[in-house]
């Protein structure tokens, strides 16, 4: 039941009103790209996100965004770049529960969350909404993509604007993170989005909800830039007895 419970936080997350009213708050998701010949168990422990977190959530000035603009830019650049991903993947829900499964990405606005047996779910994002079917219960919801964080990584071009803000930027060690929320919901949650600086290449995203629940996923044998089969991205409803 907490697994369930947990999907549905993520769905929460991936409509962003993010990465659905019927499901309570966003969740904190930890991506780790993580390339075949450096795979590694995922960690329970994510990176932090910036201080100002959800409700009190403080957006960089004008003149802050300014100062760090050329980071910012290079980041919107690079975001705005990556075409597709195929990847499994490893979660580690809020009470420690593992599942896995396969991630497809192909950008703008398509997505595909597959979990293996025996959890209950399938989440596709066709372009417009994102479709999550639960087996077990035999039920679809439909989210518009457009309202959810996640739904912004998935735009055709990515640009931090009125829609979202950036939170904070730090660069230390090699490492850059920027965190951000949606301007109009901020205490819905924030993402954080972790790079390494040299070359620019992402490593992690946090999303902290307004409860603080914290779900890690790690992104295992990613490859990028690969054709995909558009019928990934094509919800078959199982009820009708079509095949997914």
């Amino acid at each position: 039941m907490k697994t369930k419970m947990n999907m549905k936080k993520i769905l929460a997350l991936f409509t962003l009103a993010t990465w659905i009213p019927a499901f309570a708050g966003m969740t904190v998701l930890l991506f780790s790209i993580i390339s075949p010949a450096h795979a590694a168990p995922p960690t329970v422990s994510p990176p932090p996100l910036a201080e100002a977190s959800a409700p009190d959530v403080t957006f960089l000035t004008p003149e802050e965004v300014a100062k760090d603009q050329k980071t910012i830019t290079r980041i919107e650049n690079y975001l705005s770049g990556l075409s597709t991903i195929v990847s499994d993947f490893t979660q580690v829900a809020p009470d420690g529960a593992l599942t896995s499964g396969k991630f497809y990405l192909q950008r703008p606005g398509r997505m595909r969350w597959q979990y293996n047996p025996p959890t209950p779910i399938l989440m596709v994002a066709s372009g417009t909404e994102l479709v999550y079917y639960d087996y077990e219960l035999e039920q679809v919801s439909h989210i518009p993509l457009d309202s959810t964080l996640i739904g912004f990584l998935a735009q055709d071009k990515i640009t931090f604007d009125k829609n979202v803000g950036v939170v904070d930027l730090s660069k230390e060690a090699g490492v850059i993170r920027i965190t951000m929320a949606q301007r109009d919901k901020p205490t819905d949650g924030l993402l954080m989005l972790e790079f390494s600086a040299n070359p620019l290449t992402l490593r992690n995203m946090v999303v902290r909800d307004a409860t603080n629940q914290v779900t890690t996923v790690s992104l295992n044998n990613a490859r990028f830039g690969l054709p995909l089969d558009p019928e990934l991205f094509v919800f078959r409803d199982p009820r009708k007895g079509r095949q997914r």
